[in-house]
């Protein structure tokens, strides 16, 4: 395969029963050289509703203080959960304990479990593809301001004389990520969006997975075209799931990322490993990314 010296790789680190741990992984994971590390947000964990569970965005700040290089971050923050100037407040906090090094990762939310635990019935696809345009536009728009405040009038959502000082530490504001498929999503995403993350349609058919993936990387060309940005200025980064799960499937990350990256993929993120796999989980950050990155 060729090689490619733009490739980024991150791991999602899950706040869960490992809580009293994790300063020494996120440590970890910035010796072993990883570009990031990333929490995700729910109410409860997605693999186990039942599991001992931690607030991610609670962890961040651990992150913060454990590291020095690595860049920190949520994939993906959800928007059924935290008010858009709440979590702009968050951002601007980790942004600053970290000096610069947050990743903010949004996306539009899709469990029904999440709706319930504040209190809410699920939104249909209709409402949660309005807020998210308004709620991407509110975060934008407070994470960029440098002391003024900030009203947003949207069709779904709006916010009036929102303080934004101090200003973050990245300028114009912290990398914003937006995780997700739908038509709004990608639209959204080529007009504000730094990165866009994907885990691929929901089937088991790896196939379709990367064609899929591939029309959705050609809509954002065009979607990023009408909106007045070259193309390349938007990343794409895979999150490794379903058939591309490298420790659950026969599939390597030489292969995932082979294959997505012939489709323009150039980041990608992968779980931490079973406990008796973490010798090959260091082997692969030391020798595998690294050839990888040529």
């Amino acid at each position: 395969m060729a090689l490619m010296s733009n490739l980024s790789f991150g791991v999602l680190l899950y706040p869960d029963a490992t809580l009293l741990d994790q300063p020494r992984q996120f440590r970890w994971l910035e010796e072993l050289g990883f570009d990031q590390v990333l929490v995700p947000d729910h109410s409860s964990d997605l693999r186990d509703r039942d599991g001992a569970w931690f607030d991610g965005w609670s962890v961040l700040p651990l992150a913060a203080q454990a590291t020095e290089k690595i860049r920190i971050g949520t994939l993906v923050s959800n928007q059924i959960l935290r008010p858009a100037a709440t979590l702009a407040r968050q951002a601007l906090t980790v942004d600053h304990l970290s000096g610069g090094r947050l990743d903010l990762g949004i996306g539009a939310g899709l469990f029904d479990w999440d709706h319930h635990a504040v209190g809410e019935e699920p939104w249909s696809p209709r409402e949660r593809a309005g807020r998210f345009a308004d709620y991407v536009a509110i975060l934008d728009g407070i994470l960029r301001g440098t002391g003024e405040r900030f009203t947003h009038d949207g069709e779904s959502l709006w916010v009036r004389d929102v303080p934004t000082a101090p200003g973050s530490v990245q300028r114009p504001r912290p990398t914003l990520i937006t995780g997700g498929q739908s038509p709004t999503v990608l639209r959204v995403t080529a007009e504000r969006a730094d990165v866009w993350n994907t885990i691929g349609p929901f089937v088991d058919d790896a196939d379709e997975i990367v064609a899929v993936t591939a029309r959705q990387n050609r809509r954002l060309d065009e979607l990023c075209a009408a909106a007045g940005r070259p193309p390349e200025s938007l990343r794409r980064s895979y999150t490794a799931f379903g058939p591309f799960d490298i420790w659950s499937r026969p599939v390597t990350l030489e292969e995932l990322v082979e294959r997505f990256g012939a489709i323009g993929m150039t980041e990608f993120v992968i779980d931490l490993p079973p406990g008796d796999r973490l010798a090959e989980f260091e082997k692969l950050a030391t020798h595998t990314i690294p050839a990888l990155r040529g």
